[in-house]
């Protein structure tokens, strides 16, 4: 459980800031109102201007590992709407849409015994440069200015409970279904292996993503990005 966050005013990434503390073996979260070297999953950047919020959760999960980027995006996704905005989805694993456009990505690395989960929300950004025509910031979307450090505290309380749940009971949190994009669409999912179509079909206790492929096999998967065919 989250029990102190570490803010800083820039670092280079909050990832590899937060690695600084594994040796003192406590959850913590490490946040930043810049960074220089942001960075999303496989290796692509994450653009890290001011006005967003950049956060690192230092980790020791005894378990389900893998849980743990769906279960950041869904803290999010009840973030937002404790602010008042609808229309949120998450696309499986790792990200949080706003009428169909990105407002929150998450990244996640194992270090050693912890797991590392990284959380970029798009906050008092009012314009992106050209190449994010799909990104969105809570500002554009609700037209006004968010206080950064109320919203974090605001996240952190939202995570805390979910996180513990998880860890005491792992149980699957149903209510995620009711915001996942693509639900029952015919979607193409992208692994190191290939590229496979389907369409989604649920996501099992264990949080992976269920498709039924053209020959109404269900197939389970880990790891991968989702790509709607249907926007």
């Amino acid at each position: 459980m989250i029990k102190k966050i570490i803010r800083f005013k820039e670092v280079s990434s909050t990832q590899d800031t937060a690695r600084r503390f594994f040796h003192k073996k406590e959850e913590v979260a490490v946040s930043s109102l810049r960074q220089k070297k942001g960075r999303g999953r496989q290796g692509r950047s994450w653009s890290s201007p001011a006005g967003g919020i950049y956060l690192s959760l230092l980790l020791f999960p005894e378990r389900r590992f893998t849980s743990i980027p769906l279960l950041a995006a869904f803290t999010i996704v009840k973030v937002l709407e404790d602010y008042g905005f609808s229309k949120i989805s998450i696309l499986w694993p790792n990200d949080v849409l706003l009428n169909n456009k990105k407002v929150c990505g998450i990244i996640c690395e194992q270090f050693k015994t912890s797991l590392i989960c990284g959380i970029g929300l798009n906050v008092n950004i009012d314009k992106f440069p050209a190449g994010l025509e799909h990104a969105t910031s809570l500002m554009i979307e609700a037209g006004r200015e968010f206080d950064l450090d109320e919203l974090l505290n605001h996240i952190i309380g939202r995570f805390n409970p979910l996180y513990q749940e998880l860890q005491d009971k792992g149980i699957k949190i149903k209510e995620v279904l009711n915001y996942l994009a693509g639900l029952g669409e015919s979607v193409e999912l992208v692994t190191k292996k290939g590229v496979i179509k389907g369409t989604v079909y649920d996501i099992d206790d264990d949080w992976s993503l269920l498709l039924r492929d053209s020959s109404g096999m269900i197939r389970r998967f880990y790891y991968g990005d989702v790509r709607r065919l249907l926007w």
